[in-house]
């Protein structure tokens, strides 16, 4: 029966006590690491032939005493072991005999690969945590599970100059309110319901327009405001369409007007009777900065003012 070769260890001495032995790891590495737990000032350890350490100087957790078995049923059976093993991760770390900085004794240099493949795995972990933690993040600031969330949600937001919201107990109006001398045109209104789901009317008729996609229900936050934002713009492109339209309508006009002056009017008074519908149609396709009447309509008009009273 072999002895311990830990210092000051009586393990299976002859007046010592009687523990079970375990020689020293055959992997190079953890062989390395138990000589350098196993300190001795008067031997090499490394020299000895078969060293051994015994069971007084591992952790529980390194000591295997029971077996475990799963059965074909899916019961696992535990039975003690007769003889204690060791976890292949053990290692020599209690020395009661010994100096009190000896026991617990890894080495406190961590091997260059072990390092590089456990800040691979820290920054493996850090890389799916933090995109979880962001989604998380960012679900709890735009998403909105009932009505009365994405109402205040949109309180929250600062007012848009192109929209008018309205709340309700059964819904949420933005809607876009066209200004008039007479009664206030509504020209677009986006309504969501207490279940979510959101309609768009045009001039108080549903919207249908490949330019906008409208979905069946929103709950979050961005997706409202990105349908603000296509509506807002088919708004704009229609309004362009229609002053094209009417710029269009309107040069065509002058254009008959200056046929009819040029060719089919020989009559000087006639003619002259067509320049102030030509004037007003010139007006009309001008933007409102520097809208002014020809020269010739503006004398026109300070002479005939002028001489009004005497006529």
């Amino acid at each position: 029966m072999g002895r311990c070769c830990v210092p000051s260890c009586r393990g299976n001495y002859d007046n010592g006590t009687k523990v079970r032995l375990f020689s020293f790891a055959r992997d190079t590495k953890r062989r390395a690491e138990w000589q350098r737990a196993v300190r001795r000032s008067n031997v090499d350890v490394r020299l000895l032939k078969d060293p051994r350490v015994c069971e007084r100087h591992f952790k529980s957790e390194h000591l295997l005493t029971t077996s475990t078995y799963t059965d074909c049923d899916g019961r696992t059976i535990e039975a003690p072991m007769k003889l204690a093993r060791l976890t292949p991760d053990a290692f020599p770390a209690i020395f009661p005999d010994c100096p009190s900085y000896i026991s617990d004794s890894r080495t406190s240099r961590e091997e260059p690969e072990v390092k590089r493949k456990r800040t691979e795995i820290e920054l493996l972990h850090k890389a799916i945590h933090e995109p979880q933690t962001a989604f998380e993040k960012e679900e709890k600031q735009y998403k909105f599970p009932n009505l009365g969330e994405l109402i205040s949600r949109v309180n929250e937001q600062p007012n848009k100059k192109f929209w008018c919201t309205t709340a309700c107990e059964t819904c949420l109006i933005v809607a876009h309110i066209k200004p008039a001398l007479q009664a206030p045109e509504m020209l677009v209104s986006v309504v969501v319901t207490e279940d979510l789901s959101v309609s768009v009317y045009f001039k108080c008729a549903p919207l249908v327009s490949d330019d906008v996609c409208i979905p069946d229900e929103v709950r979050d936050v961005r997706a409202l405001d990105n349908l603000l934002d296509s509506v807002e713009r088919y708004c704009e492109k229609k309004t362009h369409q229609q002053e094209d339209k009417v710029g269009g309508v309107l040069r065509l006009v002058i254009s008959l007007l200056d046929d009819i002056c040029d060719d089919e009017l020989h009559d000087d008074e006639r003619a002259d009777a067509l320049i102030f519908p030509k004037e007003q149609c010139k007006l009309l396709t001008k933007k409102c900065n520097g809208v002014r009447y020809s020269a010739e309509l503006l004398v026109f008009s300070s002479i005939l003012h002028t001489i009004s009273p005497h006529a």
